[in-house]
């Protein structure tokens, strides 16, 4: 029975929603890609499975916790999604912001991205294996994620937006991912140490300021975007 239980897991609900998550992924790229061949409604397409995807990681968490349907399995599903969904973004916006300003900044982001993600994985299995324990995403790395999101909704949204603000906002993310990547480890060593560390007690304040900044930036381009008038493709 426990084992039935156990395989069940797999297909509730929110795990459910985590795996419509990750195939609306490639529906994005694969659209989002063929806009200047295709014209205008690909990147519509593209935008609603990307939108579709958000919305599904929104409520499988309110889903899980509600129906009492947390999992081990759920626990480490979503933040693969959204590393998935992160580095999915990033290679597609790579390929466009490259072309278009010629510095290769996402690219920058992406493969500090890599290695933050093979170590988090390499760090999670040897927890595990050490201490028994299932890390869920924290609050750090939630923070992180949105603020990427965000930016990088900006420069879906607004595909003409000026070049000084791509820059901008890429190098704020790659602050932000490299502002997570620490955080990570300072987690890790208090975890195997069974204690927090001193940098883990100042880092909440860091990591607000940081978001704050992050999010400011985004609307500023929103702003400065607005100003020149820019249109949505």
């Amino acid at each position: 029975m426990k084992e039935k239980m156990r395989k069940r897991d797999y297909f509730n609900l929110p795990n459910m929603m985590g795996y419509f998550r990750i195939l609306m992924l490639p529906v994005f790229m694969i659209f989002y890609l063929k806009v200047e061949k295709m014209g205008d409604k690909y990147y519509f397409i593209a935008l609603i499975a990307l939108l579709l995807s958000i919305l599904s990681d929104l409520f499988d968490g309110k889903v899980a916790r509600k129906f009492n349907m947390v999992t081990d399995w759920g626990k480490m599903l979503d933040p693969i999604a959204d590393k998935l969904t992160q580095g999915v973004l990033a290679i597609t916006l790579g390929i466009r912001i490259t072309a278009r300003i010629g510095q290769p900044l996402m690219w920058i982001f992406l493969g500090i991205f890599l290695v933050k993600e093979v170590y988090q994985g390499l760090m999670g299995l040897y927890i595990i294996k050490k201490k028994n324990f299932v890390q869920a995403a924290k609050w750090f790395g939630k923070f992180s994620t949105g603020g990427v999101d965000m930016t990088f909704f900006a420069l879906l949204l607004f595909p003409t937006i000026p070049e000084h603000v791509v820059k901008i906002l890429c190098w704020m993310i790659i602050l932000v991912i490299i502002y997570a990547f620490i955080c990570y480890i300072l987690y890790h060593i208090g975890i195997l140490h069974d204690k927090p560390t001193w940098a883990q007690q100042i880092k909440i304040h860091i990591g607000m300021g940081a978001v704050f900044i992050l999010i400011h930036v985004a609307i500023m381009a929103l702003i400065i975007t607005a100003y020149y008038g820019v249109r949505i493709i």
